[in-house]
């Protein structure tokens, strides 16, 4: 794999802006030097996470989570650290430059920017066809009947293919691509004769494309009762139907915002809900979720709410996706269509958005759904059907996410039987632990350690972070502290490399060089939370030269305390009593930090330092 040239990832991170990239996730706000948010990497109620657009670096105080830009973007997009400089650069249109190359990584970079322009040629030239060519007449009038306007068909670049059999094919031999590239494309399908055909004609055609906007494939739509319905492109080095997940891109910001997404299963829900104004929605493509579809869907948002038919096929792809979801913590909802109407011709019947959202705001979650369904597809006035409803039920009980949801269903069950909920618990013995073995497994796993090793080392973090944010924060008071500080003085690599970072900071002038200096170390795996934690709260509190000579005391005092800890172990031993003497003058001299902090003055607020 060819690197990417240094400057070339200069260029991106200048270009960049953290903030807007971010804000796909969660809604910012300005706060102060710093912007926040609820934290897109867990649950939270009060925003907990910052932003700092001059350094582009993030940082959550709940989870942990942090980094700089490039960081954020791998997390979010499951992408390595090239793939995350590749996605910006193609956002912001910087043309990269690659320091090495070889023949065959050269060859396959080559063929797959082929392959996508090919792609991209073949949606410019279905929309041209559907909005220009007069044979593509009842295709428009097909999308103006199913109530889809120009507007939100331009928007997700609809398009159509003529009836022949190599009209595609001979356009994009016109631009110079070979029949192999339209073969690779998935574009054409191998004729007997040996000459290829179209592979979509006469069909309605939705670009499936990433999240950076570049189609990889297409699914087709017939305007009337040709089999199969929907056709979509084959298996390509570019497209993958497993994860494949149709309006993803134009979704992610609302989805974000809302911190939900809607999931329907045609392109054409995803238009008529857009087009009425509930912008957070994607399509499946067809009722069968993969594990890969839910995993996309997990990095926008863990809430996702199902808006299939209750067929068959929707009641098994809802079953599968209980189980999925519970394996990769997703909050799953239904929401229930009136019979008969998909979730389109719902809104496009007059209910329009906000009916819609009304049916939202009603929905269940997915594990009350299928405990509904089980006990009303059941006789429960029969022995029998009572025995094919527990039976079912003790399948769908054991994918509850917590005791606590699993109990709330059971009361629903004895309700519903008129039965206690330990004569319930009992008959469905074998849907999961007890609660009260549950919760205890919960408390175990959720426990912090303790013990003075691991509690002096978290302490040890935040005191050393916030001496080094407090340096950056007033940067004259911290070149004087640090200048006789070395990375002994810090009790984890994380935050000696944070030291580094600082150090070299504060020792330039220039805002550039400065951002440059945080872009390297950062892209060289040298900073972790720790550095973009340092930064954040440089920009999030109030710091004085008082506060900056208070934290760099109790950092010494902390310094001088480990040593005093390992000399209490080997001074047992040492027969010269060299040890012994060492550590009563650091005992001393850790009473004359103390007595220090005890004494340092009243901050005052027009301390500039």
């Amino acid at each position: 794999m060819p690197l990417i040239a240094r400057t070339s990832i200069d260029q991106v991170q200048a270009a960049a802006d953290i903030v807007e990239i971010v804000g796909q996730y969660t809604e910012l706000r300005k706060a102060g030097a710093n912007f926040s948010g609820r934290c897109p990497f867990h649950e939270e109620r009060t925003p907990s996470f910052s932003v700092n657009p001059t350094e582009k670096l993030y940082y959550c105080f709940g989870c942990g989570a942090g980094g700089n830009l490039f960081r954020f973007v791998q997390e979010k997009e499951s992408l390595d650290f090239a793939e995350a400089v590749e996605y910006l650069a193609d956002r912001y249109g910087i043309a990269l430059e690659y320091d090495e190359s070889s023949a065959r990584g050269d060859a396959e970079r080559h063929r797959r920017e082929r392959l996508r322009a090919l792609l991209e040629q073949a949606t410019v030239y279905y929309e041209r066809v559907l909005h220009d060519a007069g044979a593509a007449a009842p295709a428009r009038a097909y999308l103006e009947q199913r109530g889809l306007g120009d507007d939100v068909c331009r928007q997700f670049r609809v398009g159509f293919s003529l009836a022949g059999y190599d009209k595609l094919r001979e356009a994009a031999r016109a631009k110079k691509f070979s029949d192999q590239d339209l073969l690779d494309a998935g574009l054409v399908v191998p004729g007997k004769s040996g000459r290829p055909y179209d592979r979509f004609r006469g069909r309605i055609m939705f670009p499936l494309a990433d999240d950076r906007g570049r189609t990889l494939g297409f699914g087709a739509r017939t305007m009337g009762d040709e089999k199969p319905k929907y056709l979509n492109s084959p298996e390509t080095p570019l497209y993958h139907k497993s994860e494949a997940v149709f309006g993803l891109r134009a979704a992610k910001a609302a989805a974000g915002r809302e911190d939900r997404v809607y999931v329907v299963e045609g392109y054409t829900d995803v238009l008529a809900l857009v087009q009425a104004g509930v912008p957070n929605v994607v399509a499946s493509m067809g009722t069968a979720l993969t594990e890969q579809q839910l995993a996309r869907l997990a990095r926008v948002t863990r809430n996702l709410y199902l808006c299939f038919d209750a067929d068959a096929a929707g009641l098994g792809a809802m079953s599968r996706a209980l189980t999925l979801g519970r394996k990769i913590g997703l909050s799953l909802h239904v929401v229930r269509i009136p019979d008969g109407l998909d979730p389109a011709d719902y809104v496009l019947s007059g209910a329009g958005g906000d009916g819609f959202r009304a049916l939202a705001a009603e929905a269940q979650t997915l594990l009350q759904f299928h405990v509904r369904v089980a006990l009303s597809t059941h006789d429960l006035d029969k022995p029998d059907g009572r025995a094919g409803a527990f039976a079912q039920l003790k399948g769908v009980l054991r994918e509850a996410a917590t005791p606590i949801e699993r109990d709330e269903e059971l009361r629903y069950v004895a309700d519903r039987l008129q039965l206690s909920a330990e004569s319930v618990r009992y008959l469905l013995a074998g849907s999961g632990r007890s609660p009260e073995d549950g919760d205890a497994a919960g408390e175990r796993r959720q426990a912090p350690q303790s013990g003075g090793t691991a509690a002096a080392a978290g302490g040890a973090h935040e005191l050393e972070v916030r001496f080094l944010a407090g340096c950056l924060a007033r940067p004259q008071k911290g070149r004087a502290v640090l200048a006789g500080v070395d990375e002994s003085f810090f009790a984890t690599a994380e935050t000696r490399a944070a030291l580094r970072v600082v150090k070299a900071r504060l020792e330039r002038e220039t805002v550039g060089n400065t951002t440059q200096t945080v872009a390297t170390a950062t892209e060289e795996g040298d900073d972790g939370e720790a550095l973009a934690e340092v930064v954040v709260r440089a920009g999030r509190e109030r710091f004085t030269a008082t506060v900056v000579d208070e934290l760099f005391l109790r950092v010494q005092e902390a310094h001088v305390s480990r040593i005093i800890a390992k000399l209490k172990v080997t001074a047992k031993t040492d027969e010269s009593g060299k040890q012994g003497a060492e550590l009563m003058r650091l005992q001393a001299v850790r009473r004359t930090l103390r007595e220090a902090i005890r004494t340092i003055p009243v901050d005052e607020e027009s301390d500039q330092g």
